[in-house]
């Protein structure tokens, strides 16, 4: 019995000395995201036909961009609604285009929303009237962010303001897609660049004078894939990893054009295509992009 009790205290001893060794010696393991709401940041592109709109949640926080079309209010909000959005932090309106800011008035309705931002340029169109009424309905005073300004997404995430500046019109005249508004994303240990319908023209100056904040994880491809956007040396300062494309399969522009995936071939990046994918969710963990649906 003796020799039975000193075989069992040595093994005891062997295994406590094997745990402390291995806590002090032996390599980390990377942590794993936890599963469920919560967890890091997730970036959805949310299926509204030829149109744009991205939800971003991190924790309890919400964030959109853009609406889709009028006609895609509903399906907008059965969205959020499904993936357990009460309430929205911020709303984002890229440009004044009604692919981008028509489903955001029934987002209004359904939605309490706290902040709101706009591009500094208007257009006269009834779409853009009922916005502006569902925002004062909801008693915000929109704000007008300039390069450098800085919307706060929860307590890990902040998105900062590339393009276009104050008097875009003044800057890149009356195409409203030069308007809009470009935002960059840091959470998690990752990044996302979301660009609206900007062109070309404000690409060149971002690479002039924002060079340093480009190279994102994540691409939300420029006005659905037209050639007026996403250039090469932009798309080569990028270098995402993935990139959405939002569209409507058939739609009569005739996009996405096949110069943008000759474009982000070279690059390596895996790209995503609302209307052959459906809504798609990427998510964003300790420096680490993944595919969650």
């Amino acid at each position: 019995m003796k020799k039975s009790s000193n075989l069992t205290l040595v093994l005891a001893v062997l295994l406590a000395a094997a745990v402390v060794f291995s806590k002090q010696f032996l390599p980390s393991v990377a942590p794993q995201a936890p599963s469920g709401a919560g967890a890091g940041t997730e970036l959805h592109f949310i299926d509204v036909g030829q149109g744009d709109a991205s939800l971003i949640v991190s924790g309890e926080s919400a964030v959109l961009i853009d609406g889709g079309k009028q006609s895609a209010g509903d399906t907008l909000v059965d969205y959020l609604t499904r993936h357990g959005v009460a309430s929205l932090d911020a709303v984002v309106a890229t440009h004044p285009h009604e692919d981008h800011i028509g489903g955001l008035v029934d987002v209004f309705e359904a939605f309490d929303v706290r902040a709101v931002y706009l591009s500094d340029e208007a257009m006269d169109t009834r779409i853009y009237e009922k916005l502006l009424d569902a925002i004062d309905a909801e008693g915000i005073q929109p704000e007008f962010p300039d390069i450098g300004d800085t919307i706060p997404l929860g307590e890990n995430g902040v998105f900062t303001v590339l393009a276009p500046g104050a008097h875009s019109s003044e800057t890149y005249g009356d195409d409203p897609n030069t308007w809009s508004l470009v935002l960059r994303l840091d959470a998690d240990g990752c990044s996302a660049l979301f660009t609206g319908d900007t062109t070309a023209r404000v690409e060149e100056d971002m690479l002039a004078e924002n060079l340093a904040l480009l190279n994102c994880n994540v691409l939300k491809v420029a006005h659905h894939g037209s050639r007026t956007a996403s250039g090469a040396a932009f798309l080569e300062a990028v270098s995402p990893e993935y990139a959405v494309i939002s569209y409507a399969q058939g739609n009569s522009y005739g996009l996405p054009d096949e110069e943008i995936f000759e474009r982000l071939a070279p690059i390596g990046t895996e790209i995503f295509e609302t209307a052959i994918h459906g809504s798609v969710v990427l998510t964003m963990y300790n420096g680490e992009v993944g595919v969650a649906s």
